[in-house]
Order: C-alpha cells, then structure tokens, then sequence
C-alpha cells in the first residue's frame, strides 16, 4: 500500500524535525512506560525513541485487565500487566518486539485529523516494510497487516502540550504466549499476527532496529 503522494510531504516535514531521545537503554516495562508518560508532558521539541520491553502485557488506558488477559496465566508465567498513557487495545511485549515513539508538539500535528495520522504518523514500521519489499495494507481498527495478519498496532495519547504516537513491530516475539495470554471477547479487535521472520527467515530484530531508526529521519532512505 501507498501513501498518498499529497501526504508524503507531511510525513518528510516530521521525519526532518525528529531528534533521537538520548536515554540509558532499558528493556524494564515499568521504567519504558514511565518514560512515556513523562516524554508527553515534558518535551518541547519533536523527538522519537525505539525500544523494547522484556515480557508484558500492555493495556490502553480505558480498558480492563479482566476482560482483556488471562490473569492467572499472566502470574503463573510472571508475565506483568500494566496500563499505558494512549488508548487503543491490549498487547503482548517481549524482546522479540519493537516499539517506536513519535513526540510532537500541539504545531506540529496542525491540519492533520486524529485517524489520518495513525497511518501518517506509522511511517517508521510502513517504510520499513517497503524497504523490505513487504506488501502491506492499512486497517484503522487493527493497524499494519501483511497477508491479512497484524504485524504492527499503533495508539496515540494527546495533551495540552502535545501528541504520542507509539507502534509496536512484530519481529520474533512469541506468537504463542501471547495467545496463551490475551483474551478473546474484550473491547481490544483480535486479529490473526504474524512476525516478520515469517517473511523474511533469519532477520534480526537488531537489522531491524537499525532500518527503523534510519527510516523515522529520513523516510525517503
């Protein structure tokens, strides 16, 4: 899938605004959430970070820890349940995941609605795909899907000061817990996922990582 050529210019004005957040890496949850909470409220310039979480399990902040997850599996394989500053649905983090963050300020987004920017604003993951030659297509309620199957979920959370727009990217995370974990019947849109190993076999999440970070700058690389 395309982005309109009428909108890629938006996407080149952002990537060209976008500083790296300099940060000791972590792969703790509750530290990685905690720094999304506060890069909302605290940064003045446009910035970005990639980063990955050791296992969790992550809900939107409007949702139900009941309703969406297997609790008791969730103890028993010390998998940690958290709630996160953005709405949207609940996922499953591990390192076999990437996540990305775009912080703008209130300017920044001006002119570009709330559901148009879901998609602008996913280039980090959308050009990397590309990049890859993957096919991929855009569906509003699920996010990112290759072959019909999710390989990418984003959400957003706004402020006075600002917007959060974070994705996640399926590299080799285990499909298989997740399931284990995640219910079926909450307000979250299950859909098939798929890793990108599937599509391209010994691919490292690191290789990925890499494309990612070049690709949130400078989305024409």
């Amino acid at each position: 899938m395309a982005v309109r050529a009428d909108r890629r210019s938006v996407i080149e004005k952002i990537a060209r605004t976008l500083s790296r957040i300099p940060e000791e890496l972590t792969f703790n949850p509750a530290e990685n959430l905690d720094r999304e909470s506060a890069y909302l409220r605290e940064l003045t310039s446009p910035c970005f970070r990639v980063w990955r979480n050791e296992d969790c399990i992550v809900l939107g902040r409007f949702l139900d820890a009941e309703a969406e997850v297997d609790l008791a599996r969730a103890t028993e394989l010390s998998v940690p349940v958290f709630k996160r500053e953005s709405g949207g649905g609940t996922v499953f983090h591990d390192l076999g995941n990437i996540n990305y963050s775009i912080y703008l300020g209130r300017a920044d987004g001006e002119g570009i609605g709330i559901e148009e920017s879901m998609l602008l604003l996913s280039y980090p993951a959308t050009r990397t795909l590309d990049i890859l030659g993957i096919e991929w297509s855009w569906n509003p309620a699920a996010g990112i899907l290759v072959h019909g199957r999710k390989i990418s979920g984003v959400a957003q959370a706004r402020s006075r000061n600002g917007l959060l727009h974070h994705g996640t990217f399926l590299i080799d995370a285990n499909l298989e817990k997740m399931a284990l974990l995640l219910r079926n019947g909450g307000r979250s849109n299950r859909v098939p996922t798929i890793n990108l190993i599937e599509l391209i076999p010994g691919i490292t999440v690191e290789e990925v990582t890499r494309i990612v970070e070049r690709s949130t700058t400078d989305p024409l690389c």
